[in-house]
């Protein structure tokens, strides 16, 4: 094992992988935010399954799944519309949501808890002196040596998903062309379930989900849900408890509404408010629990049907929730549960079930009573990348999943919410 001194902190680093970085744009022509991309690479001669691994750096981490097949290149990018600015084609993946050149300066690809891989710019590393102002840097070698010496600087933007070398060790090795099985996570969740989805984009691939979404959903009682939650959101340090959407207090199962009259009890939050399109406990979206939280009870309250968006007053019960007259804004460790259950809702219920409405999500904060709408659609893309998915939420959704019967495909997948509504916000 090797180890490199990285920001003052010891990293473990495998000797060496199959799948490696091979390209990265950081520091773009116009707007780093939307035009940076990473590429990854199957160097090796077998196929590599990619469940566990993750690419990050010192602000976010971006998980990966899927398996890459050998010589084949897959593309991630910040955004598919800068992507597309750049090179008039789509990236294999959109939604990125690591620094890279804005204060980033390195990429790490780990596999579980280890280092495989990592590239370094501008002396965030030391020795790592590579400086590339609207050029792509690459890898010149398929032979990882960990070090400055395996990078080059391209003479411009780079052809991404092109990565070509000279090695004949697997025989017909050349360049790769893309594809694999998506280590962006197209293809997350049981093996098949989204075949049906493959290769769509917007509108199609939004009423596509829809229909995956609702295959196998078991419509429960409203008295299940207190069981439901009771196993899905249970406290993996105290399976007495369940930890509170808002606050993030665990709390005994056992003291909630309808058994204790206070404000401290939890109960069942509708994250899309009830009010907004399915008022009755006969609606299949009144007890949907990807979309229903135990939450404290007055902090449920002070939510009421507000419209998700930033920005108001700390919530004095529990600071790190805001809120004014017409929005809420819930802490940052939950903004992207919040959003990808928004995103579930509006794909799952289009119209289609007999006793529900077409939910619908707008780019502001008009909802009232009555009205099957909800925002701010931007405020919420914005969180789904600012809170990538993390093993909680995982772990929540397969026990959801369990009880249901059905499955939200942006837990899945988080970057399909790009691919339906980034347009709508560009």
């Amino acid at each position: 094992m090797k180890n490199l001194l990285l920001a003052g902190a010891l990293l473990p680093f495998a000797v060496s992988s199959q799948v490696l970085i091979t390209e990265v744009f950081y520091d773009t022509p116009g707007n780093d935010s939307v035009e940076e991309w990473i590429e990854l690479t199957n160097v090796g001669c077998t196929e590599q399954s990619l469940a566990g691994w993750s690419i990050r750096d010192n602000s976010a981490t971006y998980y990966l799944n899927g398996t890459l097949a050998p010589n084949q290149s897959y593309v991630i990018a910040r955004s598919a519309s800068g992507f597309e600015s750049l090179y008039a084609a789509q990236p294999d993946a959109s939604g990125l949501t690591l620094a890279l050149g804005n204060s980033g300066d390195y990429v790490q690809l780990r596999d579980t808890n280890s280092t495989v891989d990592m590239v370094a710019w501008e002396n965030k590393v030391s020795g790592w002196n590579i400086a590339a102002k609207y050029k792509t840097i690459y890898r010149n070698s398929p032979t990882d040596n960990d070090s400055v010496d395996d990078w080059a600087v391209h003479s411009g933007y780079g052809v991404p998903g092109d990565y070509d070398y000279p090695d004949t060790s697997c025989g017909d090795n050349g360049g790769g062309d893309g594809g694999g099985t998506n280590p962006g996570g197209e293809v997350g969740g049981p093996d098949g379930y989204y075949d049906d989805a493959s290769g769509l984009t917007g509108q199609a691939l939004k009423a596509k989900l829809g229909e995956i979404a609702a295959r196998g959903h078991t419509q429960l009682t409203y008295s299940q849900v207190w069981d439901a939650l009771s196993y899905s959101d249970e406290d993996p340090n105290n399976p007495n408890n369940v930890i509170l959407f808002y606050t993030g207090r665990s709390q005994d199962k056992g003291y909630r509404s309808g058994v204790y009259n206070d404000g401290d009890a939890w109960n069942r939050e509708h994250s899309w408010p009830k009010s907004l399109g399915f008022p009755s406990k006969s609606q299949w979206g009144y007890a949907d629990v990807h979309h229903l939280r135990p939450t404290d009870a007055s902090m449920n309250s002070t939510r009421g049907n507000k419209d998700y968006d930033n920005g108001g007053s700390p919530v004095s019960e529990s600071p790190d929730n805001k809120t004014d007259s017409n929005s809420f804004e819930p802490r940052d460790a939950v903004k992207g549960d919040a959003a990808r259950m928004m995103f579930y809702m509006a794909v799952r219920y289009e119209g289609n079930d007999a006793n529900m409405p077409d939910l619908y999500l707008v780019n502001d904060t008009s909802s009232n009573t009555g009205t099957p709408k909800l925002g701010v659609l931007c405020t919420l893309l914005a969180w789904n990348s600012q809170d990538p998915v993390d093993d909680w939420e995982r772990r929540r959704h397969e026990r959801n999943a369990e009880w249901q019967g059905n499955r939200n495909p942006f837990i899945d997948n988080a970057q399909w919410v790009d691919e339906i509504y980034a347009a709508s916000c560009n």
